[in-house]
């Protein structure tokens, strides 16, 4: 396909927009029709297409130095194998099961070195549409795009881009962000976040269309290239084929002897977003009673930002409290606006975070047999250091976002069996590389049945006690002059650090973390996109988690 390209102006794609594209944590985001409109959409879906067209031209031109898409799946297939004897042991199917060809179901449209992309969408205002432009622009270059026919969680996404092997995937969605905001994300072919050094790449070279460079790195496509397909795909029925299987909630339910499955009272709240109708399907599946609250597409999300934080479940919190008066095993689930983030309630209504999800996912997966490392990253709670050290197993601890945990996940010399991060993203080596609100709120009620306990008892198993450590997390606004100041003088380690004759040591991975001999940590962290701070503190009572966060505040306040 390289070989009919020939350098051309990309403006019959694009516009002007001199605003420079930076991609954060993860994607890239912005204000619907400020920052993000049609043309960003151009710019960014082009600037992948020029990506994988010169990644593959330097793939063809190794020559053996360097493996082809299709052996680089095998390898991780071997790690994420939905039909592998772990995973069907994990199932209580027959392992004998045969992989079905993928592309099957689509007319196997991967052909003749022709790649292609996966695209999908939430349910924000204009995703749709966002997706579609993407689609017709990609086409353009000669991609193949399987474009979902309906709204779906990212996670539904990735598992479609490694499913039908495809190069990459798209999509469209500013995840737990408020109303106005929407965004791009990439996932990579093994059903993951795109590693940070691909993104930059693709953000570079955007940039440079962006200026209108006619820069010799990059070749441009002209009109005599033959146009990718497109294709609508329900990529829904796939991916609840796989989780079902994997999950098996029918024998879950029986498994203790006496079924707690006629007793659970669910209540599901997908917050307007993309996980309506996900959770819902497995469990009539099973016919698992349950409810559902904010189930309608509502692109505004009144009253809350599409986020699983106590703050925004209040909803569900007196929903799950009124049904658990009288059932204990009364529990509420809740997704983010793409659906890869979980947050939980119990049936007394209190928010169960994602530090003791991952717990209770962790220990559930070690009291089971299975095996391999952990990761997580510089946020999460020391209760997972606790785990690994009772089971003495390997911990790895990255920088803030998922991309960071998949990047291990992927690696042949790594073994990792979980890895989290402190917004409620959380991976499993049996699913996919990535987050997955739908499938970690069904793990958890998998768990609830097999152990016929809530969430408190399952917790209180953990650690025989009440949940020892007390977190927090506060995010301010602060002037972007101030937060440089301030980064200088973290860096000069002249920062007047809280009980600072009691640190024990300063972790850098990502920000600045305070850790001190009592296991308490304070963790500063500057955005690198936005005028935000964000400050974490965790220890054994709130008193002094919460005074750790105030003289830090206090700290910074100086600060002219």
């Amino acid at each position: 396909m390289m070989d009919n390209l020939k350098s051309s102006n990309i403006s019959n794609l694009i516009k002007d927009a001199p605003i420079k594209i930076n991609f954060g944590t993860d994607g890239f985001r912005g204000i619907i029709a400020d920052n993000f409109d049609f043309d960003k959409i151009s710019i960014i879906s082009a600037a992948l297409g020029l990506y994988l067209l010169k990644k593959n031209k330097s793939d063809i031109n190794a020559k053996g130095n360097s493996r082809s898409h299709t052996a680089k799946n095998n390898i991780l297939n071997e790690k994420y194998d939905i039909n592998s004897k772990e995973n069907m042991l994990f199932c209580g199917i027959a392992c004998n099961a045969s992989s079905s060809a993928a592309f099957s179901n689509i007319n196997n449209i991967q052909t003749n070195n022709i790649q292609s992309i996966a695209i999908g969408y939430d349910t924000r205002f204009l995703s749709e549409e966002f997706a579609l432009s993407c689609a017709k622009n990609l086409m353009k270059m000669g991609f193949n795009v399987l474009l979902s026919d309906f709204f779906c969680p990212s996670p539904v996404l990735s598992y479609s881009v490694k499913n039908n092997l495809c190069e990459c995937g798209i999509m469209i969605t500013a995840s737990h962000n408020a109303f106005m905001y929407n965004g791009i994300k990439f996932k990579n072919n093994y059903g993951g976040s795109m590693l940070e050094s691909d993104v930059k790449k693709i953000e570079e070279i955007a940039n440079d269309i962006l200026l209108n460079k006619e820069s010799s790195l990059y070749t441009y496509f002209s009109d005599n290239i033959k146009s990718g397909e497109l294709i609508k795909v329900d990529f829904k029925k796939k991916y609840l084929d796989h989780i079902i299987k994997i999950i098996d909630l029918g024998n879950a339910g029986a498994a203790g002897g006496r079924s707690i499955s006629k007793d659970i009272d669910i209540i599901i709240d997908p917050m307007y977003g993309a996980g309506i109708g996900y959770i819902s399907a497995v469990l009539k599946k099973f016919s698992i009673r349950h409810r559902t609250i904010n189930n309608s597409v509502n692109p505004n999300f009144p009253g809350i930002n599409p986020e699983p934080i106590e703050l925004n479940l209040k909803k569900l919190s007196a929903a799950v409290k009124k049904a658990g008066a009288n059932n204990k095993f009364a529990v509420g689930f809740a997704t983010d606006g793409d659906a890869d983030r979980v947050g939980a309630v119990d049936y007394k209504g209190n928010f169960i975070d994602s530090h003791k999800i991952f717990s209770i996912l962790l220990n559930y997966l070690l009291e089971e047999g299975f095996k391999g490392e952990v990761v997580k990253t510089v946020s999460v709670s020391k209760t997972i250091d606790y785990l690994c050290t009772k089971y003495k197993i390997k911990l790895h601890e990255v920088p803030i976002g998922f991309k960071n945990i998949a990047n291990l996940m992927i690696n042949p010399e790594n073994d990792i069996l979980i890895g989290g991060e402190e917004s409620g993203g959380i991976g499993i080596k049996f699913h996919i590389p990535e987050r997955d609100g739908v499938f970690n709120s069904l793990m958890l009620l998998k768990i609830m049945l097999m152990r016929e306990k809530n969430l408190n008892e399952l917790l209180h198993d953990i650690y025989g006690k009440e949940y020892p450590l007390e977190y927090r997390r506060l995010d301010i606004r602060i002037d972007n002059n101030i937060k440089e100041k301030l980064i200088g003088i973290l860096k000069n380690n002249s920062f007047n650090v809280p009980f600072k004759e009691k640190i024990a040591a300063i972790n850098l991975i990502d920000g600045y973390k305070f850790e001190y001999t009592d296991n308490s940590w304070l963790l500063i962290r500057p955005s690198g996109t936005e005028p935000v701070l964000r400050i974490y503190a965790e220890s054994a009572e709130k008193k002094k988690t919460e005074l750790l966060i105030k003289k830090a505040i206090n700290e910074i306040n100086k600060i002219r």
